[in-house]
């Protein structure tokens, strides 16, 4: 009898797939086989009819054989064309029942109720298969005198196996599940698959069922099997639906009479390792670039997802390049060295342009890529936060911050509004906090001096150039302590170095206006002191005159002394007074000028004081005529 007579047939009698919209991210697939109505599988078996087809004893004698009887039902999975097994089929056992006879040589067989669902592959790669793996399902009667086909079917896998050159954990698993398949075989016992072919052990998986195909399996003597297809296009077509057990099924199926096998196919989403910022230092993303190469060479990750590991793993180098730099900052903060302050600052603030620079890169590059969409871009914005974060910590990183962001945003348009010019100019003079050398022999430090060199002159242009070119010609008295203040208070390097050099000119010709008043001042004065120096001489001359006749040479006494102390200081100051006013001081300083004003101002007053303390004193010193008896009494009064 051939094998394939016993051949039970499995009809598709349902196939539909999920209205998910499965992108390119959901690259991996996982399958699950059930089985319905074991139950029923003598029913099946009886209708092969095998008894019509039995040999005779004789003719069994004469080849050598048994009297042949059905042992065995088997039914197998072939998987076609899956890259992940070098390209071979695989075939492998499901279900290996025993078939007995009943009382009335009726076959049938026992079958375990409690089988909830077959894993054959877990997770396996979808750039290793088609969209989805279809397992070829085929079922087979087995009699005494075929069992050598059992042993063919493992002997033919086994050797497809074996063209594998690097089999990986997950096909040596299947070497011994044929092991196990024999071993039940020979001890006669109930066999089921059970070594998953997993190839990620991690649980994190966002998996959601992607289709489902239902199998009657019949033979030529059966009843058309039908099920109704609505209650499970249903289900599918509910998005919420991640999963589905063998009692969900058993329901929406709703089909007793012949054995039933239930092919669920699974999609799951690349779920990448997740880190936090705190997370990220050289070690670790050392680790994650192992494990991404041993994972691209195992051919557990496609060739976008392992470009897109490579660029995030580069993102995290640059960010684990910032962290480090931050941490020389804190350190240099807190022991109050400027230079490596400085020097940190500045190489914070290349890595974290370079880490926007890159982000935005990758959106270019990856643009409308799925898998970017869906599993990394928010991998990119979480680590971006961090960074965001962690400069937020003080002043300093939260104006190097913004001088970042200014300077990108300048990078992608160089035109600034009016209104934002001071605001943006205020940023990247941040930049005076940099070491000189590193300025000018940097990119970032060139592009930060090439902006501020035009956006200043434009600010100067709008904002101070009239002003300032005002004072040039405006009054010298004009009150422009409100530009000071306006040139003092603006971030505006060139609008302060222009703006003051303009003030200082301003106040040249202020203070040479002010010198210039002054001089009028003591010209003036000068013009008052001359004819009164000649009055003051004359009475000076007038009171020594009168003095000798007055005071003879023998006179010692105090009032005589305390007079003639004071007319030697009147004529003192008004020599200096005289000495003073032929001083040329048209080129002088004003401040010798007010010095001499008020010196000249100062000697005058002392003289006057002098002079008309003399003659309070004595009247008759400063009298031009002096009558002879009065001058002889007076010195009569004088001697007593």
């Amino acid at each position: 009898m051939a094998f394939s007579q016993r051949d039970i047939e499995p009809i598709l009698v349902y196939s539909d797939t999920s209205n998910f919209e499965f992108t390119g991210e959901w690259q991996y697939l996982s399958t699950d086989i059930y089985l319905f109505n074991g139950e029923n599988f003598g029913n099946l078996i009886n209708e092969l009819d095998f008894s019509k087809t039995k040999p005779s004893k004789r003719a069994l004698r004469r080849k050598g054989l048994e009297e042949e009887r059905l042992e065995y039902l088997l039914i197998t999975a072939n998987l076609k064309n899956v890259k992940f097994f070098g390209g071979n089929d695989i075939t492998y056992p499901l279900y290996n029942f025993q078939i007995s006879k009943d009382k009335e040589s009726k076959y049938q067989t026992f079958v375990s109720d409690n089988i909830e669902s077959i894993r054959i592959i877990d997770n396996l790669p979808l750039y290793s298969a088609s969209n989805f793996i279809d397992a070829e399902i085929k079922v087979r009667a087995i009699t005494n005198n075929d069992r050598d086909q059992m042993l063919s079917l493992v002997a033919s896998q086994l050797k497809n196996i074996s063209k594998i050159l690097n089999p990986s954990e997950a096909l040596l698993s299947i070497i011994g599940e044929f092991g196990n398949f024999i071993e039940a075989n020979t001890r006669k016992k109930e066999y089921r698959f059970s070594s998953t072919i997993r190839l990620f052990e991690q649980k994190n998986f966002d998996t959601r069922i992607h289709s489902i195909k239902v199998y009657a399996l019949s033979t030529a003597n059966s009843k058309t099997a039908e099920i109704d297809p609505q209650s499970l296009s249903n289900y599918l077509d509910t998005l919420n639906h991640s999963t589905v057990n063998k009692l969900t099924l058993k329901k929406l199926i709703s089909h007793t009479e012949y054995p039933l096998v239930v092919v669920v196919n699974y999609k799951s989403l690349y779920d990448m390792v997740e880190v936090t910022g705190d997370e990220v230092n050289f070690a670790n993303i050392e680790k994650r670039k192992f494990k991404i190469e041993s994972d691209f060479r195992a051919g557990l990750i496609n060739a976008d997802t392992y470009r897109q590991e490579k660029d995030y793993i580069s993102f995290l180098t640059v960010f684990a390049n910032l962290k480090s730099n931050l941490e020389v900052y804190s350190l240099s903060y807190k022991t109050g060295n400027t230079d490596a302050l400085s020097s940190s600052l500045f190489r914070m603030l290349q890595y974290y342009r370079q880490l926007i620079k890159t982000f935005d890169e990758i959106k270019y590059k990856y643009k409308g890529n799925t898998t970017y969409l869906n599993v990394f871009k928010k991998e990119y914005e979480s680590i971006l936060g961090y960074a965001s974060l962690y400069l937020d910590d003080d002043h300093n990183l939260k104006q190097l911050k913004n001088l970042v962001k200014t300077l990108i945003e300048l990078e992608a348009n160089p035109k600034v509004e009016q209104t934002l010019l001071e605001s943006v100019i205020s940023s990247l003079r941040f930049s005076d906090m940099f070491k000189t050398d590193m300025m000018i022999q940097s990119q970032e430090g060139q592009l930060i001096s090439n902006h501020l060199k035009r956006l200043e002159e434009q600010y100067y242009q709008s904002v101070f150039e009239n002003d300032i070119k005002r004072l040039s010609s405006i009054d010298p008295q004009t009150d422009i302590t409100s530009l000071k203040q306006r040139i003092r208070n603006t971030p505006c390097g060139v609008c302060r170095s222009r703006g003051f050099d303009a003030i200082k000119e301003y106040e040249l010709l202020f203070s040479e206006h002010l010198r210039k008043r002054e001089l009028s001042k003591v010209d003036s004065l000068s013009k008052i002191l001359k004819p009164w120096l000649f009055d003051q001489i004359q009475l000076i001359h007038l009171i020594k005159s009168n003095f000798t006749v007055l005071f003879p040479t023998s006179n010692n006494s105090d009032g005589c002394a305390y007079l003639q102390e004071l007319v030697a200081a009147a004529e003192r100051d008004v020599i200096n007074i005289k000495d003073f006013l032929n001083i040329d001081i048209s080129e002088k300083d004003i401040s010798i000028i007010k010095n001499l004003f008020d010196k000249l101002q100062a000697l005058k007053g002392k003289v006057d004081e002098s002079l008309t303390s003399i003659c309070k004193l004595k009247p008759t010193l400063c009298s031009s005529s002096v009558e002879n008896d009065t001058v002889k009494v007076e010195q009569a009064d004088i001697a007593k």
